[in-house]
């Protein structure tokens, strides 16, 4: 969750003001009062750091550039779970394009802020361009470490290689491993006073106003419903997907995202140190940006602050004590910061603080039925919202892993009974169909057609967009996040909707509106289940795919959860995959049982299981208790 500092050192005043209503609590925890709090922050740091002798305020420009990339490692690691070795080559990509735009620019102009900018959009477009094969290729996380790791040592390796006079772009000489010195430091065009650069004080009042500013915006954006979604992404990308979420381009935007924070603050460095050379690409500072953001905490925007201080400071003073010793110091410093504060210094430090705050009660409703009875009163309010029953077509399914065929010609159709049923015995390939049906998988051979439109070649999140909704046989849910957020993330993917209206309505027909504000993870299995289903109703789907809805519950879950899909088929056409018969009896639905990878048997409960060889295949000694 968010850090003490990123609510604007909301814990510490928060302790001082043990009485404060829920209406400042609530203003504490805004994006607003994160601005307010960076600004005062800001405001307090240049008042200090004017009082510094040159040398000092030169550092700590310098830290707040390494604070600037830190910034942009955290928001897309501890916000978007996307782990990157290659912030660094982002920040290089912004040194040397702040020292090339500088170059032929300020002799016409007499302002570098341009040559600033275009950092942040080459860097930008960089991430973009290297995203792009990353998230649309499907990269995996540890490859996309392994990956962004490789590119940095790459551009590491060409940068270095340009040593010669040929290569150059316009008035800039690249330098190879010399380097491009004798940048210009940043100035402003003036109307009335032309040129005017920044000396060392202006420019760390710069640089802090700069970091505050960049701090505010992806404050902004964490909290808005980008963050929201960036947060589901890191949390289940395949609950997203089957939300209709393009998990791939929500990475795609905030990497890109990552890449123009990171930009400018390698055009501020190159701007600090009028110089820029291939080190920016180098392995030790790839490595400096992940030991940053590690302990100052990767969940909190300000830790990635906090994370430089401590970390330069450590090797500052460390390099005057035992020389040439600091990467072994720093080494074993994050080794301690990993067994003693694993989540890092300012998440730490905010729980702490938290702990001994009184908390406030703020939950959605005050009171609720805790009973049937709420679900039952839903089904009026949300029949106003109703979809059509859909139809969904499989036609000669056929799937293959290898050698092994799982699906064997299978041809369904499910456009009739509210409620349909498939049954087999383990092996039959009926979780294969499943993911078939869901697009998690792509089948060998044949189609499938959902509301009358070809989706055979569709990925998951475009079939849930035309109303298919999906629930995966093991609860796949949000673990930190509350009941609420899960349904309003749901509603998230419907632009226009009444969402706090609908999420009220959507917990009364899952029996959770009582347990509204408790995370996931506090939920019991069942009703784990019952969210998860929530989350699908809440996407207003034609069509509920639910793999296993009963397993692991207890009879009177499987009462309830029978009771809820048969309140779901007045405005769903439902499918189910099941092995509990009792439970699939309870749903008096027409029934299909997969044998072998085929429609083996297809008709009522009763016609169905009192078939010989059904009996023989399937039920066995279970047919006696079945049919009691």
């Amino acid at each position: 969750m968010s850090s003490v500092v990123d609510n604007h050192t909301g814990g510490f005043i928060s302790m001082l003001l043990s009485k404060k209503t829920p209406f400042v609590q609530s203003i504490l925890n805004s994006s607003h009062g994160k601005a307010l709090g960076a600004i005062f922050a800001a405001a307090i740091a240049i008042l200090i750091f004017m009082n510094f002798s040159l040398a000092d305020q030169l550092k700590w420009t310098l830290w707040v550039s390494f604070g600037i990339v830190a910034l942009s490692l955290s928001f897309i690691w501890g916000k978007a779970g996307i782990f990157s070795f290659g912030q660094n080559a982002l920040f290089g990509i912004g040194a040397y394009g702040y020292a090339i735009v500088s170059l032929n620019v300020f002799p016409y102009t007499g302002e570098t802020l341009s040559a600033l900018i275009l950092a942040a959009a080459a860097a930008a477009v960089f991430a973009a361009a290297l995203g792009y094969f990353m998230f649309y290729g499907r990269v995996g996380d540890v490859y996309l470490s392994v990956l962004t790791l490789a590119v940095t040592l790459i551009l590491y390796t060409v940068v270095s290689s340009t040593a010669g006079p040929e290569y150059r772009i316009g008035e800039a000489t690249l330098g190879g491993f010399n380097g491009m010195p004798g940048l210009p430091t940043l100035a402003f065009w003036i109307p009335g006073l032309g040129s005017v650069e920044l000396q060392i004080q202006g420019l760390l009042v710069f640089a802090v106003i700069l970091a505050a500013v960049l701090y505010v915006a992806a404050s902004y954006a964490a909290d808005s419903r980008l963050g929201e979604i960036l947060s589901g992404v890191r949390e289940n990308e395949t609950r997203m997907e089957l939300l209709g979420y393009d998990v791939r381009f929500w990475k795609w935007l905030a990497f890109v995202i990552g890449g123009a924070i990171a930009g400018i603050g390698g055009g501020l460095f190159a701007a600090w140190g009028t110089f820029t050379n291939p080190s920016v690409f180098g392995l030790t500072q790839a490595a400096m940006v992940i030991i940053w953001v590690m302990i100052g905490g990767r969940t909190s925007l300000f830790g990635a602050f906090v994370g430089v201080v401590i970390v330069q400071w450590i090797a500052d003073q460390a390099d005057q004590v035992v020389a040439e010793q600091t990467p072994l110091i720093l080494g074993l410093m994050l080794i301690l910061s990993l067994f003693l504060l694993p989540s890092g210094v300012v998440p730490t430090v905010s729980r702490w603080l938290k702990s001994k705050i009184p908390a406030t009660n703020a939950t959605l409703i005050a009171e609720a039925d805790k009973d049937l009875h709420a679900g039952q009163m839903a089904d009026t309010a949300l029949a106003d919202h109703r979809p059509e029953r859909g139809v969904i077509v499989a036609q000669n399914l056929a799937k293959s892993f290898g050698g092994l065929s799982v699906l064997r010609g299978v041809d369904l159709t499910f456009d009739s009974a509210p409620v349909y049923a498939i049954i087999g015995p383990n092996g039959a390939g009926k979780s294969t169909f499943f993911n078939v049906l869901t697009g998690r998988v792509t089948d060998s051979e044949g189609c499938v057609t959902l509301n009358g439109t070809d989706v055979t070649r569709m990925p998951a999140f475009e079939r849930a967009r035309l109303g298919l909704g999906i629930k995966l046989q093991i609860a796949s849910v949000f673990p930190s996040m509350t009941v609420r957020q899960h349904i309003d993330l749901a509603l998230r993917s419907r632009p226009g909707a009444n969402r706090e209206q609908l999420i009220r309505q959507t917990l009364q027909l899952a029996d959770l509106l009582h347990r509204a504000e408790d995370c996931a993870s506090d939920l019991s299995h069942g009703q784990q289940q019952w969210l998860e289903i929530a989350m699908v109703i809440a996407q207003n789907p034609s069509i509920i795919l639910l793999d296993e809805p009963a397993a692991g519950m207890s009879w009177q879950e499987k009462v309830r959860t029978a009771k809820l899909i048969e309140r779901l088929s007045r405005l769903h056409r439902i499918i189910v995959i099941e092995h509990d018969m009792a439970f699939v009896r309870s749903l008096q639905a027409p029934v299909a049982m997969l044998h072998q990878g085929r429609v083996f048997r297809n008709g009522g409960f009763d016609e169905v299981c009192s078939d010989d060889e059904v009996i023989n295949i399937y039920l066995g000694r279970r047919s006696n208790a079945v049919n009691a």
